[in-house]
Parts: structure tokens; C-alpha cells; sequence
């Protein structure tokens, strides 16, 4: 196994796979784009081409293509070697069902669990009641019932546990594991028994657990009308978007996605022509969720039941949403119920109501305006109360300021008075929330001289070292992880003729190749590409790596002087001070000499 996994990392080019989600930027000799793991406006994740490797300098995330896969993807380790090794035409050899991974077994027990479902709502007589709900109650079709696998649990008490585990074979632990049934009282239940069956597919179409619900008749029984599979180690649900694996080549194609709030939302929408749909499980879209589908669109249609300006939490969906890029409008669905309901009784209308979606932020003002009558004292209070909290919650600053405009001149009141409220709504919520801010994985703090080492090795290394570090370059290096780095540098030397990064990664000790990985990745596209500017950069970090030097003597000379004075020894004090006076001397006439622009 071993040899696979070397021989699918050799047949694998990063920047390829990595281009497949994100867009990728050449910068010098590596590649840069806004980090896929968390929001950010200016691009800080880098991918390396000779080390395939790749790394954020905002978050901290760094890996390989496997740890890629497995981060951006959700695949574990197997699956990872096996998407790559599909895709280099390498055959892996048969392997254990350990070594297969956890998640393949449990997928596919999911996917047995759908098949029967399926068979019962449409071949079983118990299934009629369930099927034609789909078709007459709901207007699905056949058709569109076999594309979403639309199943139908039977209201029997062990007719699922039945089948599975004595015809399939499939363990009680294993159906507990993705949730298909619940213990109590030392007895076993279907849980989704007397349910509609909606299964749920993550967007590369695994089958990672079912949503159910109660038929029409049952609706006035003590029961919940939907339930989900429990979280397992396959079904999360703040990354579930139900139907993503139908309709995201649609999402991509259209550059947009219209998100719904219901399964049923999602299949009449996707029936009546709207392909690039998808639906959220509750009221408020997730950060995973924004992340997922900001790899297909840039576009975001909400047609939602929720109020949402009075839905805290689908409001910091939305902000979420906005923050990663996501240009978003809100469909408003007069005469609708939702849109399951506008989809069935008039899909014209339906897409033209997508079609003239309004923006989000205009769509909450107007919401809020209409509820409220802006011409008395207290309907302005109201709707201050209301509106502020959602201001305030606009990150964009000059969005913000466009929509204080907007408020100040509906309510007639000054531009100051309703910026000064969203002031103070967001000086009591930053009160409330202890600040949060994404950290690098080494949140040590570095000195100068260990930071300006670090960029000449980074320099060094990226355009040419062989050229770069000469002797006196060298004798300015005085930090642990630089001084054993050219230690190695040299002892590479030896043996090669020319300086190859990836060799030289391999031949590190593993302290020593992370660090050497972090100076390869950092963006040093100006210098690389030009000459000049990185004989300027090196004279200019050389120059203050010296400074650094005076200011350190100085201060060892400084503490000589006061522990001479301290013992009374004028000769070795008087040497010591002039000493000091030299290197006061040194230091000033380099600091004029930065200051003149000489080092420009």
C-alpha cells in the first residue's frame, strides 16, 4: 500500500487538483488564491509546485493533495488515495474493509437502506398510500421520484431491521452507526417507520443519511412532522445542501443557486425547470455550507418561508454569506404559500419571480418598513429597534453607509442620529462577544532578527541560493532554525551540482522541512520575477539584519558598563564606553544612510 500512495502522490500535480475547486493566480514560483477554508479578501493561500504542498498564512491550513481532498472534500484517507489514484488510471490493490475506511461500509449500508425504501414506495402494496401522496397530494412524477430515490419506510415495527440485517447481512451496530434505527428498552426500531423517505446525498453523491416524513393522515398525531438521521460519522448537518449532488453542474453552469428551505421546495423547484436548486435543512445557511457552495457559484437567490428580517439566524447566513463573495437576492413569492407551492401551481410565474429577485439587504428594509408606520413616534422607534441590530450587521462599510442613507431619509431623521444607533448596537455586541480572530497554527511570537532571517533564507531560496548566500550573507545568520537550515544547505551542496527544491525538501530532517516548506510558499512574486528588485530586497534586509547586530552589542556593552561601574573598574569601563561610543557611531551613520535612500 505504501508504494500506491507514492507512486498516486508522483502521478499527481497539485496545482491541477487544487485549480479543479479554486482559482489559482501564478505568483513567482508558486501559486496563490483566496483561502478555501475560511473567508478572506486578499489572498493569502499559497500551493507550491515543486513541493506539492500548499498552505494559508491566514488560517494556518497546510497539507498535501491527500489532506487537501480530506479537508475541502470531506473524503478520509482511503477515499482520498482512491479519487487521486482514479484519476492518475492507477488500479489499487484489494485492500481490507478497515483499510477500505469506515465511511465506504456506512454509505453503503445507507445505500441498501434507500434501495429498499425505494422498492416498498414503488413495487410494495405497503407503499401505495406513500406513492400516492407523491404523486396526487404533491404532484411529483415517477420520473422525478426515481431521480431524488424518493423511498417509504412501512409502518411495520421490524420490517427494515428485517430485511437488512437477516437478507443483507448488515450488523444492529452498523444501522445504529448511520442512524437508521433506535434502541429502547433493550428493543430495536425503524426510525423512520410510517415515513416518507427523502435520502440525503452529500454533492459528490454518497449517501450519507435520510430526512422522513409523516403521511397526511398522521399529521394530527403527537409525532413530528420531519425528522433527520442523527449526526454520524458521515451526516453533519450545518454541511448538508439536499439536492447539490443533482444540480451542482446547473449551480456552476448558471453561476448562481437559488436556496430553498425544504426538501419538497427542492423537488418542485427542480421539477418545473429550476435545476440549479438546492435546499437548507432550518432557517440559516451555515459557513460550511456558504464555503461548498461558493465552489460552484457566485450567485445566491434566496426563496425562503423565513421571515427573514425578523430571523436572527438566517440573517448571519446571510452575513456569512456576503462575507465569502456571494452577491445575494431574496425572490418575494406573492399569492405563494412557499415555494413548493409556487413551483406546482404556476412555474411561469415561479422563474419569473427568481428571475426579478431583489437585493437582500433592500428586501429586509423594505420588510421591516412595511410592518411599521413610520409617520408616528412609536412606529419610528420600531422600527429602529428592528433595523439597527441588521445595519450594524453589514460589514461592508460603504453598503452600510448607502443603506443608513436609505433609512435616515424614510424614517425623516438626520443621517447622524441612525449611524450613531448602529454605533451603538455594535459597540454592545462587540461587548457581548469576546472577539474572535483566525490565527496562524504558530502564534509564537517571532523577533526581528529571527523574522528578517527567515525572509532572506525565503529570498534566498525561492530565486537562487546558489548565488544569493554568499560567505557574507552566511555570517549575518544566527538563529537556530536558519543557522541548521544553511547547515544543510551546505551539506546538499556537496553532493549536487545545482539547487533543486524539491531534493532538498526530501533530504531535511522533519523539524527542519516544515520550516523550509513555509519559506518556499510565501509570495515573493516581485522579487522572483525581477532581478533588481531582489538585489534591492537582499541589500535592504542585509542592511537591517546589521542594524540589528549593532543594537544587540549595544546592549550587551551597555550592561558591561553599568556592572563595571557597579564593581569600580574605571580601565574596563572606560574600554567599554568607548566601545559603546563606536558602535553608536556604526549605528547612526547606517541609519543615515537608510534614511538618505541610499538602499532605495
Amino acid at each position: 500500500m505504501a508504494d500506491q500512495i507514492d507512486e498516486v502522490k508522483q502521478k499527481t500535480d497539485i496545482v491541477s487538483l487544487i485549480s479543479e475547486y479554486i482559482d489559482l493566480k501564478k505568483a513567482g514560483r508558486n501559486y496563490k488564491a483566496n483561502c478555501p477554508f475560511h473567508g478572506e479578501k486578499t489572498p493569502s493561500f499559497m500551493v507550491s509546485p515543486e513541493l506539492q504542498i500548499y498552505k494559508c498564512f491566514g488560517c494556518g491550513e497546510a497539507g498535501d493533495a491527500f489532506s487537501f481532498l480530506q479537508k475541502h472534500e470531506g473524503m478520509d484517507f482511503y477515499e482520498a488515495l482512491k479519487h487521486l489514484a482514479d484519476k492518475a488510471g492507477i488500479k489499487l490493490k484489494q485492500t481490507s474493509n478497515q483499510a477500505r475506511g469506515e465511511k465506504d461500509r456506512l454509505y453503503e449500508v445507507n445505500y441498501i437502506a434507500a434501495r429498499a425504501y425505494q422498492y416498498v414506495l414503488l413495487k410494495h402494496k405497503a407503499g401505495k398510500e406513500a406513492l400516492d401522496y407523491f404523486k396526487k397530494t404533491r404532484g411529483i412524477k415517477e420520473e422525478t421520484i426515481k431521480t431524488f430515490q424518493l423511498g417509504y419506510s412501512p409502518d411495520r415495527p421490524f420490517a427494515l431491521r428485517n430485511y437488512l440485517i437477516e437478507k443483507k447481512k448488515i450488523s444492529l451496530k452498523e444501522l445504529d452507526k448511520v442512524g437508521l434505527i433506535y434502541q429502547r428498552n433493550g428493543r430495536v426500531f425503524d426510525r423512520f417507520r410510517g415515513r416518507v423517505i427523502f435520502p440525503l446525498f452529500d454533492h459528490r453523491g454518497n449517501n450519507i443519511g435520510f430526512a422522513g416524513r409523516i403521511l397526511p393522515k398522521d399529521d394530527k398525531k403527537d409525532l413530528a412532522k420531519y425528522i433527520n438521521s442523527p449526526e454520524t460519522p458521515i451526516y453533519h448537518k450545518s454541511n448538508t445542501l439536499y439536492g447539490l449532488n443533482l444540480t451542482r453542474s446547473s449551480v456552476k453552469k448558471e453561476n448562481e443557486v437559488v436556496v430553498v428551505e425544504g426538501e419538497l421546495d427542492a423537488i418542485s423547484s427542480y421539477q418545473a425547470g429550476v435545476k440549479n436548486v438546492v435546499a437548507i435543512k432550518g432557517t440559516a445557511i451555515t459557513q460550511e455550507q456558504v464555503q461548498l457552495l461558493h465552489r460552484f457559484a457566485k450567485s445566491m437567490t434566496l426563496a425562503l418561508d423565513t421571515d427573514l428580517a425578523g430571523d436572527a439566524a438566517a440573517r448571519r447566513g446571510i452575513s456569512i454569506a456576503q462575507n465569502q463573495g456571494f452577491d445575494i437576492k431574496v425572490a418575494v413569492l406573492k399569492g405563494f404559500k412557499d415555494p413548493d407551492d409556487a413551483a406546482r401551481k404556476d412555474p411561469k410565474a415561479y422563474k419569473e419571480t427568481l428571475k426579478n429577485a431583489i437585493g437582500v439587504w433592500d428586501f429586509i428594509v423594505d420588510s421591516i418598513f412595511s410592518k411599521h408606520d413610520r409617520k408616528t413616534g412609536e412606529g419610528k422607534s420600531k422600527i429602529s429597534k428592528e433595523i439597527t441590530p441588521i445595519l450594524s450587521s453589514i460589514e461592508d462599510k460603504i453598503v452600510q453607509a448607502h443603506y443608513i442613507k436609505m433609512v435616515s431619509e424614510r424614517l425623516g431623521v438626520g443621517e447622524e442620529a441612525v449611524s450613531q444607533q448602529v454605533a451603538n448596537v455594535s459597540i454592545e455586541e462587540k461587548s457581548k462577544t469576546p472577539e474572535l480572530a483566525i490565527k496562524g497554527e504558530d502564534e509564537r511570537v517571532k523577533g526581528r532578527r529571527e523574522l528578517l532571517e527567515e525572509r532572506l533564507l525565503t529570498l534566498a531560496f525561492q530565486c537562487d541560493p546558489d548565488t544569493t548566500l554568499d560567505r557574507k550573507i552566511i555570517s549575518l545568520i544566527k538563529t537556530p532554525l536558519a543557522k541548521r537550515i544553511i547547515g544543510e544547505y551546505k551539506e546538499f551542496k556537496k553532493n549536487k551540482k545545482k539547487f533543486n527544491p524539491s531534493s532538498f525538501s526530501k533530504s531535511l530532517p522533519k523539524e527542519l522541512a516544515e520550516g523550509f516548506s513555509e519559506m518556499m510558499l510565501k509570495d515573493m512574486q516581485d522579487f522572483v520575477d525581477d532581478p533588481r528588485e531582489l538585489e534591492k530586497e537582499v541589500f535592504v534586509v542585509k542592511q537591517q539584519l546589521k542594524l540589528v547586530d549593532i543594537k544587540e552589542e549595544l546592549s550587551d556593552v551597555s550592561k558591561k558598563i553599568k556592572i563595571y561601574e557597579k564593581e569600580k573598574n574605571k580601565k574596563e569601563s572606560k574600554k567599554a564606553q568607548e566601545e559603546f561610543s563606536k558602535l553608536v557611531n556604526e549605528l547612526s551613520s547606517l541609519e543615515q544612510e537608510l534614511t538618505k535612500g541610499i538602499i532605495l
